[in-house]
């Protein structure tokens, strides 16, 4: 994995397999037909978070310890007014999800924007499109192919997310394996 120094960091949990490469196939095609942005799929379990790459890095790899895949079951597809929700999926925020997320913000300190409620999705479209067409793409039969499918997150990965989507780097990651 890359090394990165200061700078603003997510934490993202990423499905495996089969799902991650129909996911990144649709997020790739969906990229192509509005001009916006590709980005490798996942849930950003934790955002806003600045700092060292190294010292963040090193939170990672002691937060994984034990913990098995989670399970993402996606509850249908949404939009959004925000740049990076502007079609995705809604995921079901059950219980070994939000154990997660107490955990890694419990190992990563409160971020440095103010906190927004958690709601889990796994974004398909970046941009600032007019609802007519964040409603249309919403109702794509790609998008509702995926809408209520269930994945096993297999890997929490580190993200450098400062700048364009195009200069993102994962900066390290842990497996999330059965213990």
């Amino acid at each position: 994995m890359e090394q990165e120094h200061e700078g603003a960091f997510a934490l993202w949990l990423v499905p495996g397999g089969e799902p991650r490469a129909r996911l990144r196939a649709l997020i790739e095609a969906l990229a192509r037909e509005t001009g916006g942005p590709a980005f490798a799929p996942h849930l950003t379990l934790l955002g806003g978070l600045r700092g060292d790459g190294g010292a963040l890095a090193a939170k990672l790899r002691r937060l994984g310890g034990a913990r098995g895949p989670v399970a993402l079951a996606a509850r249908g597809p949404a939009t959004g007014s925000a740049y990076h929700q502007c079609v995705f999926l809604d995921v079901a925020p059950a219980a070994p999800l939000l154990a997660l997320r107490r955990a890694a913000e419990a190992a990563f300190g409160a971020p440095e924007a103010p906190p927004r409620p958690f709601r889990p999705h796994v974004s398909l479209v970046y941009g600032d499109l007019p609802a007519e067409r964040r409603a249309a793409l919403a109702a794509d039969p790609r998008v509702l192919a995926l809408a209520r499918g269930t994945w096993s997150a297999e890997r929490l990965e580190l993200w450098s997310v400062g700048g364009e989507t195009d200069r993102w780097r994962c900066v390290d990651a842990i497996a999330l394996e059965p213990p």
